[in-house]
């Protein structure tokens, strides 16, 4: 790979960004507004030398994070879907360029001027941070942080910016931008370490800004750590994913993504269902239930929970395009093709996935079993409830993969928006059964998977709603399946030649 600093794209990016008048009139802009920021901050600290200094670099660090955070979300959100508007994206399919190399280059480069905004205050905040009393370390500590945080937001507005077809969705790494920031309150709950996606506790820890803040360290793997490597640890580790997504796709069209091969999805799930129990404080668990924490049957449905949308990324990380699939369907019907094939149907690959996210919560009910005994774990029951979410998200990927197959615009987008619908629907409908003829709101609310984590018990007589949703999804999804064949056994349209 071509060090990044010669990298042609990034190169190609400066020189638009980075004209001599336009950095000139940014660079003194940004002097004028640390200046204003300083006599704001003074007349707040009634001249006291201190306090002044450690306003001043507080809000020039706050003011850092907000600016290139967000340059970084709408910029790097714009830049792939921009070469789509342009009508220059044959430009990223045909160069010699790798795909890693145009990703470090628009990643880098797009958001190049937020970066040029930042550096010309970092001078300014190392004078007022060493002068206000922070050490050394803890300055370049955050501008780590920094670093790591506005590369992982523009992964993120990369990623959405591949998915999408118009420059106007650039909103899109906004929004990863909102939902990182909104992990904040995850600080009270039994798993503080996902408030590491938000920077906000690794800022305040860091600089001992907050007492209550010092003193709830986040947990890895049931080790008290501070907030600043947690959040490191998931800025590397869930950009690699995303790197890894951008590195696969940068060079193909819409209709040809595959954002994962079919192990690397099984591995996403791991990776998620890993995540989830190391970022668990164990000491927010009680055999019995308390207003303190948790008791083993509610972290096991929240542990099935989260396995909702983790079946659901793997399925969505794993569809097949059509010309894949097409090739895959003639090979098989001559017996050359197997279920397991990387260009066959997604749904096989979704039970390696439940299987490993069960195997994860038996090993953590075995390391636990020290302070939580073995059988006070409802493990009966969570197979029966990861059963029923593996069934719908295969029901809800093989529909997925019938609209990818039907070539409407934006087949994916709409299939969501209809299985939304359904959801909605059964909800309204179960309401209104509920009121009417409460015996038989669960053989409506059973089919979604939903209801499954709601019931306490799931014997046959108490939760034959649920057995009755598992059954009729067996036939929808033969049925699917049938609808999906002959989407695939249609003959190729051969045009014909017109004859004088």
């Amino acid at each position: 790979m071509l060090q990044f600093w010669r990298n042609p794209e990034l190169v190609r990016h400066v020189r638009a960004e980075m004209r001599p008048a336009r950095a000139l009139t940014v660079g003194m802009t940004t002097v004028v507004v640390c200046v204003l920021v300083g006599l704001m901050c003074w007349s707040s600290a009634e001249g006291k030398p201190q306090p002044f200094f450690q306003t001043f670099y507080a809000w020039l660090t706050g003011l850092q994070y907000v600016v290139l955070g967000f340059w970084c979300a709408s910029t790097c959100g714009q830049a792939i879907a921009r070469e789509r508007e342009m009508k220059t994206y044959d430009f990223l399919r045909t160069t010699r360029l790798s795909s890693a190399e145009l990703m470090v280059g628009k990643l880098l480069g797009a958001p190049i001027l937020g970066y040029f905004i930042v550096a010309c205050s970092l001078p300014v905040t190392f004078i007022v941070g060493a002068l206000g009393g922070f050490r050394v370390l803890v300055l370049l500590e955050n501008w780590v942080l920094l670093l790591a945080f506005s590369l992982f937001v523009g992964l993120m507005g990369l990623w959405g910016s591949m998915l999408v077809e118009k420059s106007s969705y650039g909103a899109m790494g906004i929004l990863g931008l909102a939902i990182s920031t909104s992990m904040f309150p995850y600080v009270q709950s039994p798993f503080p370490g996902f408030a590491g996606f938000s920077v906000l506790p690794a800022v305040l820890s860091l600089h001992s800004a907050n007492n209550w803040l010092t003193k709830t360290p986040a947990t890895l793997f049931g080790l008290q750590v501070p907030f600043l490597v947690v959040s490191l640890l998931l800025f590397v580790t869930f950009g690699a994913w995303l790197a890894l997504m951008l590195t696969r796709n940068l060079k193909k069209d819409l209709q040809q993504l595959s954002l994962l091969s079919r192990w690397q999805a099984v591995g996403l799930g791991a990776y998620c269902n890993l995540l989830f129990y190391a970022l668990l404080n164990p000491e927010s668990l009680y055999a019995k239930p308390t207003w303190q924490g948790m008791t083993p049957d509610e972290l096991t449905r929240l542990a099935v929970g989260f396995n909702l949308p983790v079946l659901l990324l793997v399925g969505l990380a794993t569809l097949t395009p059509y010309e894949k699939l097409k090739v895959w369907w003639r090979q098989r019907s001559v017996g050359e093709g197997s279920y397991f094939s990387p260009q066959g149907l997604p749904w096989p690959w979704l039970l390696p996935t439940a299987a490993l996210a069960y195997a994860f919560l038996v090993a953590e009910a075995a390391g636990l079993r020290a302070s939580i005994p073995f059988r006070a774990w409802p493990l009966g029951s969570a197979a029966i409830q990861l059963l029923t979410l593996l069934v719908f998200t295969t029901r809800d990927i093989l529909f997925l993969q019938w609209c990818n197959l039907t070539r409407m615009k934006k087949p994916i987008i709409k299939g969501i928006l209809f299985l939304l619908l359904y959801v909605a629907a059964v909800g309204i409908t179960g309401v209104v059964v509920e009121i009417v003829k409460p015996s038989a709101e669960g053989f409506v609310f059973g089919l979604t998977p939903y209801y499954a984590l709601t019931v306490s018990d799931l014997s046959w007589h108490t939760a034959a709603g649920v057995y009755f949703g598992l059954a009729l999804q067996v036939p929808i999804i033969a049925l699917l399946l049938h609808f999906i064949s002959g989407r695939l056994s249609r003959p190729a349209l051969i045009p014909v030649v017109a004859t004088a």
